[in-house]
């Protein structure tokens, strides 16, 4: 069955003459964007676009569909922004996801603050790259992402941090240090989480454990990190202290300790669609914000930028 996300994924294909780059602006892989605009083709019954290894380029259908699709998503997105300020009831519904480790004290503090501004909330809790497709596709009105991620089209709140550390057994060879550099951990396994969940962020992280001198020698992929741990007892992992402050007894057979000159952070933002920043999402991404900073301590604070060396440049620039 045909919808509006048809229409504007054909247009974002159309503009940039790329899957690739069009999955990118649309926060989303590529396998699934190649597949929605087949189904497209088949539905119409007619071919869009010639394909080959080296570009992709418009047929004639493609041609004279794409003023009309262009029309239908500016159109489709008018009428809705037009609807949500006719009908107070309907601005006053919000979907809302945040990430997996985000406290039930932060969810509980965000709905009971949206509810006494009669906002009726769907809170949902997914990954920062499938916060980023629902956002595209118009079925999520605000998220909370982990940084990097592409911005394209998104209204974004200033960035706040979590100093990460170094998450270990009680008998790990490193447990007993007061602080650690990352070239010390240097022979252990990573228990880090899956790329798919937040690839910028799992990418990142990798990259300054590298230019510290940390490459490991095994990663092991778990969101569950401690049960992770459990399988390779002298495995560390990559975390706030904040998450396990909370956890209670749930981590007394493991130790965290602080990295020296605090290298690694993660940096979230709560996000909305740029077109519907309207004063209903402001209140609510301010809400957002400060539930996040009251209950799991994310501090307001600057991204810096990457420095990556001239080989990483130099390699990243061979595979493109």
């Amino acid at each position: 069955m045909l919808d509006i996300r048809h229409m504007r994924y054909f247009a974002a294909v159309a503009g940039a003459l790329s899957f690739a780059k069009a999955a990118r602006a649309l926060h989303m892989s590529q396998p699934p964007l190649s597949k929605r605009i087949l189904d497209f083709e088949e539905e119409l019954g007619v071919r869009l676009f010639d394909r080959s290894r080296k570009q992709v380029t418009l047929t004639a259908a493609g041609e004279a569909l794409l003023p009309q699709a262009r029309a239908a998503v500016a159109a489709f997105d008018s009428a809705m922004r037009i609807a949500r300020a006719i009908s107070p009831a309907q601005s006053k519904r919000l979907s809302v996801a945040l990430p997996p480790d985000t406290s039930r004290a932060v969810l509980i503090d965000i709905v009971n603050q949206l509810n006494r501004d009669n906002v009726e909330v769907n809170l949902a809790v997914s990954s920062t790259a499938e916060q980023g497709r629902l956002l595209s596709d118009g079925e999520l009105d605000i998220g909370v992402l982990r940084h990097p991620f592409d911005d394209h089209g998104l209204k974004v709140s200033p960035p706040m941090a979590q100093v990460l550390g170094v998450l270990m057994r009680n008998d790990h060879p490193l447990a007993n240090r007061a602080e650690l550099r990352l070239s010390d951990l240097h022979p252990y396994a990573l228990v880090h989480f899956q790329h798919h969940l937040a690839p910028g962020l799992y990418e990142e992280i990798l990259e300054l454990c590298r230019l510290g001198g940390y490459v490991p020698p095994q990663i092991i992929h778990g969101v569950k990190h401690v049960i992770a741990l459990l399988v390779n007892p002298q495995a560390i992992s990559l975390t706030a202290e904040w998450p396990l402050k909370r956890s209670g007894s749930s981590i007394e057979e493991f130790t965290w300790k602080p990295l020296e000159g605090s290298p690694l952070h993660q940096w979230t933002s709560a996000a909305c669609r740029s077109q519907q920043w309207d004063a209903l999402t402001r209140n609510s991404i301010d809400i957002i914000v400060g539930a996040l900073q009251r209950h799991d301590k994310w501090t307001p604070m600057p991204r810096p930028t990457l420095k990556r060396t001239a080989s990483r440049k130099k390699a990243g620039a061979a595979k493109r």
